[in-house]
C-alpha cells in the first residue's frame, strides 16, 4: 500500500515536498507544477494523499472550526483566509477536487502538529533521527518540504489504520491528526 505525503506550496514557482511511503519506506523529492504532482498520484494510485494545505475555507470568520480547536490544543496553525495563505488554500482545494474526482482519498494534515505529536517535539531533525531509530527508511538529508511530507504522508498511513482523530466538522472540513506517540 501506497500512501502519497505532499508538503504543498502556494505557488508552483516554489518547491512542494512530495514523499511516497511503501513497506515503511519512504522516497522523497521536490516537485514545482500542479502536473508534477497530480501525474504520479493519478499513475501510482496511492491508497491516500495527506496534503499540508488547507482544503476548504471557514463559514464565516477567518477559523474553521478545526483551526480553533487545534490553536485550542496549543498547535500553531494559519487561517486559510491569512493574506499569505489564500494562494496555498486555493491551490490546494484544487488538488485535493481534482484527486478526489479521480477516485483517490484525499485528507488534510498538519506536519507541524502531526510532528509534535508522534515525536514530542516540533524539530525536524528530531523526526527524522527518531523515524530512522524506529527502523523507517529515509534520506538523511531531506530539505524541510521533503520532511514534512514525510510527516504528511506518515499521517495518511495512520490515517488509513484508524491512528489517527479528525478534529474539525463536514461542513468546514477537517485536519487529520495522529492519536498518539508513533
Amino acid at each position: 500500500m501506497r500512501v502519497v505525503g505532499l508538503d504543498l506550496a502556494g505557488v508552483p514557482t516554489n518547491p512542494t515536498g512530495f514523499a511516497s511511503l511503501s513497506d515503511r519506506a519512504f522516497e522523497t523529492r521536490l516537485v514545482y507544477p500542479d502536473d508534477e504532482i497530480l501525474d504520479p498520484c493519478t499513475r501510482d494510485r496511492p491508497a491516500a494523499v495527506a496534503i499540508d494545505a488547507p482544503l476548504s475555507l471557514p463559514l464565516r470568520g477567518n477559523l474553521r472550526q478545526a483551526d480553533a480547536s487545534l490553536i485550542a490544543r496549543g498547535f500553531r496553525v494559519f487561517p486559510p483566509t491569512f493574506a499569505g495563505m489564500k494562494a496555498l488554500t486555493a491551490r490546494g482545494m484544487r488538488i485535493a477536487d481534482e484527486l478526489r474526482a479521480k477516485g483517490i482519498k484525499v485528507i488534510e494534515i498538519h506536519p507541524r502538529t502531526s510532528g509534535a505529536i508522534l515525536f514530542g517535539s516540533p524539530d525536524r531533525q528530531v523526526w527524522v533521527s527518531e523515524l530512522q531509530k524506529g527502523g523507517w527508511k529515509l534520506k538523511s538529508e531531506a530539505s524541510e518540504h521533503e520532511i514534512d511530507a514525510i510527516v504528511a504522508a506518515l499521517t495518511g498511513w495512520l490515517w488509513l489504520r484508524g491512528k489517527s482523530e479528525a478534529v474539525g466538522n463536514s461542513q468546514e472540513g477537517v485536519v487529520v491528526i495522529p492519536r498518539g506517540r508513533l
